[in-house]
């Protein structure tokens, strides 16, 4: 929307969180803060995007220019008030007309929908102001909207200024707003600091333009849930339960079966199939996706990986790997990143794979580390082995081909090839390349001492 400016307001310092990482960039249901609020002006489509930062610029804009490269970047050495924040964009925009869309980056509810609706309303009634508002049953602590006999928004009243007439009203001030940018702009330099705090309120450019016989209009959320902010570890944490709990009901509208959604973590970006079933305590990050009739968890974490059909992985980590279908993982399994199982493997307890290809069939039971390993088709690795692929310098290949029986507790010393149709013997270790259809074997020679315990009592 070439005629709308975002502005994200991110200068504040979040001294509630008690934490030395900025409160924008706390991670929410797996994602920065401020990711969200990005994430509206991207989906409406906003090429104008400013996000004010103050103490912490450095760091979010780190952040930030990895989720959206199109950000410009405003200072606000002081932070005065949320007009006062606002003031610091009006040399970007110089010039524009258009409307200015003011956000927040710590509340990470809303959804696009309630936005466009916000500036459709603007748009329509050629509004100077359209804020977003909330009915709450408890409005206790928020600002109130008043309005006259005909609906028409007259003021904005804070908490401590209510008169008794006022307090029952419910309709609240949510902080989301649109505005007429020259009108904003002309305005906000009549805004003034004459209070407790000694900051500068945007509320108050409304009172100003009421005053001027502007119009201001009004949107109510349907949910209340999308006005919630973030100030504590209290509410990061309830919202990212929130959110969690949105991704797993819209995973569910689409055939996905969630058993405890209380108890699952499902990022936003994922996708999954239809008849697959999440079990509780299994997390799923941004970017995965799974197939059709698969079983995930209990307890597994699937991190930024791509799982085909009817697979099973069970209380076991998947990271930025790709795993076929049909086969099954875990439990107690670590798929390290860049690892490729192909279809109907068979990756059993406790085994690691690291930056490692497996073809279709192959079975790696159990208690096993391969790394830096290419398996071939229906090859089976028996319980113990471990590929010796670091040298202390470089990381070095173990290429294993179709059909091959590796033995119990083999070390494998890379670089080495196991040729098609071949055996090594439990027990081994194997330094040197085993041919086709042999048997590599690599121990010493077993020696029994006869009455060894009498004579050496």
């Amino acid at each position: 929307m070439e005629s709308i400016a975002s502005i994200i307001l991110a200068a504040g310092q979040g001294k509630r969180m008690k934490s030395s990482i900025p409160k924008t960039l706390h991670s929410v249901a797996g994602k920065p803060m401020i990711s969200y609020s990005l994430k509206i002006t991207e989906s409406l489509n906003i090429k104008n995007k400013i996000v004010i930062v103050g103490k912490y610029a450095e760091e979010i804009r780190e952040v930030v220019d990895h989720i959206d490269a199109g950000v410009t970047y405003v200072y606000q050495k002081e932070q005065l008030g949320t007009a006062h924040a606002v003031q610091q964009a009006e040399p970007q925009l110089n010039g524009f007309s258009g409307i200015v869309l003011v956000l927040y980056a710590d509340v990470p509810l809303l959804r696009k929908k309630t936005i466009q609706k916000l500036i459709d309303t603007h748009i329509k009634n050629k509004a100077s102001c359209t804020l977003l508002t909330a009915i709450l049953e408890n409005p206790e602590g928020y600002g109130r909207i008043t309005k006259d006999e005909e609906e028409k928004v007259v003021g904005i009243v804070e908490q401590c200024d209510l008169k008794k007439s006022q307090e029952a009203i419910k309709e609240v001030n949510a902080g989301i707003y649109c505005f007429n940018a020259r009108e904003l702009f002309a305005n906000l330099k009549l805004v003034n600091n004459n209070n407790n705090q000694k900051e500068y309120y945007l509320t108050d450019v409304i009172r100003i333009l009421l005053n001027k016989n502007h119009l201001v209009k009004t949107v109510a959320v349907e949910d209340i849930e999308e006005i919630y902010g973030i100030n504590t570890r209290m509410d990061l944490s309830r919202i990212s339960r929130i959110l969690y709990n949105r991704n797993a009901i819209n995973h569910m509208s689409n055939g996905v079966t969630v058993i405890d959604t209380s108890n699952t973590y499902i990022e936003s970006n994922v996708k999954i199939g239809q008849d697959t079933i999440i079990y509780p305590f299994t997390m799923i990050t941004d970017g995965t996706r799974i197939g059709k009739n698969c079983h995930i968890g209990p307890y597994s974490h699937i991190i930024n990986s791509i799982i085909g059909k009817e697979t099973r992985v069970y209380s076991s980590v998947v990271e930025k790997s790709k795993i076929g279908n049909k086969t099954n993982v875990g439990p107690y399994t670590h798929i390290r990143p860049d690892s490729i199982i192909g279809n109907e493997v068979r990756i059993g307890n406790y085994v690691e794979v690291k930056k490692s290809f497996i073809n279709n069939g192959s079975k790696v039971g159990h208690l096993t580390y391969l790394g830096d390993a290419t398996l071939g088709k229906k090859v089976n690795i028996g319980a113990g082995t471990i590929t010796c692929n670091y040298d202390g310098e470089k990381k070095n290949p173990t290429i294993i081909k179709d059909n091959v029986f590796i033995g119990s507790n083999n070390s494998l010393v890379a670089p080495v090839v196991i040729e098609e149709n071949s055996y090594t013997a439990a027990g081994s270790t194997i330094t040197e390349d085993v041919p086709a259809e042999s048997l590599g074997i690599a121990r010493s020679r077993q020696r029994n001492i006869v009455d060894w315990i009498k004579n050496k009592k």
